[in-house]
């Protein structure tokens, strides 16, 4: 049975759920993406590591399993992490998730590979701090002026969500300090990073929630990913923050971003691309082919005239094959298949603009007077529209990437991002557009 929602130039697993990206890194000529993994079934009931291999992040080789839940400190799932490269090894860092009577107990696990395949965990690991629940979880590492650092997703006793920062010398034996960051973080915080993205400037991205919680256990949870730019101060071993949380993406499907930096010297970033309820994943079109979920195309991270960029990386374009351009005020044309590249180019930036792709499958509106810019899919379990809307004070320029069942969209130059799954038919390859001005362009690429 042909598959129409099949990835091309994304990360997707073969079979089973995938979910956040862990460890991602450049080693030894290669980059590797590891990642939240049940190969045996399309649901969260087991959680290992696998990975994905590039020399140049378009054409990925599946590796397969990378680290297994196979001892008492993760026996019920090796949960989020990261990676860093040090004296010649990749030193991965996970939540050892381990469940006693129903009782959730953490421990932030260490190991150790000198070919990125072959991990050796080590025998100590990081026990929760008294002052948080075991809600405590995702550590991400990284080298400081004198020390390395470690933050863990946290929720404190009293319910609210918090970021725990560690200091070590020596990668393996690891002091908690203080709570770095407590404002606003929902009721548990996880996900977190820390990044210095030019010599003022730092970006925090974490991912609150709001978690209900009844005598019968856990119920709902709403979560979100944002970022928040400061400083890490540390002498203080405090952030503190020049802004407030802002979203990350505007999309449907965006959630649990990493970010590492390259043998280029980029910021680069990736995510999961699911927000998806319950009721949605259980309706997941790719699930009766054995699998579920991927990951965002990789974007460069800036910080340019006081805001975050995201860019995708700029070897996306070395699958362009033909081009046409448009420059007709409206018009429609038909796609090869579900994998392209639109690249819109405005002179007049502040007059209505219309896209429709697919079909109508995806709409993309931006309407001048309330400054305003939507994006709207159907939904594949109730199959009525819902729409994303972001304010822009104008819509210069957009580059939309599409891999048969994905969409990412990246506005004027990457001020934001909308980044959804959507599901039609092989055969829905129409696009219709309106709003092209003067001087404007349209141009499509075939992938």
């Amino acid at each position: 049975m042909k598959n129409p929602y099949k990835m091309t130039y994304h990360i997707e697993p073969d079979k089973g759920l995938m979910n956040d990206p862990n460890g991602v890194i450049w080693f030894e000529d290669k980059y590797y993406f590891f990642h939240q993994w049940n190969r045996f079934d399309t649901n969260h009931d087991y959680k290992e590591w696998g990975v994905f291999t590039s020399t140049n992040m378009i054409d990925w080789r599946n590796e397969g399993s990378a680290i297994l839940p196979d001892r008492k400190l993760d026996r019920d799932g090796v949960y989020s992490g990261s990676s860093i490269e040090h004296n010649g090894e990749i030193y991965t860092f996970y939540t050892g998730n381990v469940k006693n009577n129903g009782e959730r107990k953490s421990y932030q696990c260490i190991s150790r590979s000198k070919d990125g395949r072959t991990f050796i965990k080590e025998e100590n690991a990081i026990e929760t701090p008294t002052e948080f629940t075991e809600h405590h979880r995702d550590p991400k590492v990284w080298r400081g002026e004198n020390n390395w650092w470690m933050i863990v997703g946290a929720q404190t006793r009293e319910r609210k969500g918090a970021i725990a920062l560690y200091s070590s010398c020596d990668l393996l034996h690891w002091k908690y300090e203080n709570i770095l960051y407590g404002q606003h973080l929902g009721n548990m915080c996880e996900c977190p990073d820390l990044f210095s993205i030019n010599d003022e400037t730092d970006i925090l991205l974490c991912c609150p929630q709001e978690r209900s919680e009844k005598e019968d256990g856990l119920t709902d949870i709403s979560s979100y990913s944002a970022f928040i730019s400061g400083k890490f101060d540390e002498k203080a071993k405090k952030f503190l923050p020049k802004s407030s949380l802002e979203l990350l993406d505007y999309g449907f499907d965006f959630y649990a971003p990493q970010s590492f930096s390259d043998y280029k010297g980029r910021r680069i970033m990736v995510g999961w691309m699911s927000r998806m309820s319950d009721l949605e994943e259980r309706l997941c079109p790719t699930k009766q082919y054995g699998y579920m979920h991927c990951l965002t195309l990789p974007r460069i991270v800036t910080w340019e005239n006081g805001g975050i960029r995201q860019r995708p990386i700029e070897e996306v374009k070395e699958l362009r094959k033909q081009e046409q351009k448009f420059i007709s005020s409206q018009g429609s044309f038909e796609l090869e298949s579900g994998r392209f590249e639109l690249e819109l180019d405005r002179k007049d930036c502040t007059s209505d603009f219309q896209l429709l792709l697919r079909d109508g499958a995806v709409e993309i509106h931006y309407c001048s007077k309330k400054n305003e810019l939507s994006v709207t899919r159907e939904n594949w379990v109730t199959y009525k529209k819902e729409t994303k809307v972001k304010q822009i004070q104008s819509l210069a320029q957009m580059s939309i990437f599409s891999d048969n069942s994905s969409i990412e969209i990246f506005v004027n130059d990457g001020e934001c991002v909308f980044s959804l799954r959507y599901f039609t038919n092989e055969e829905n390859l129409s696009v219709k557009y309106a709003g092209l001005q003067q001087e404007g362009e349209l141009h499509y690429f075939a992938f």
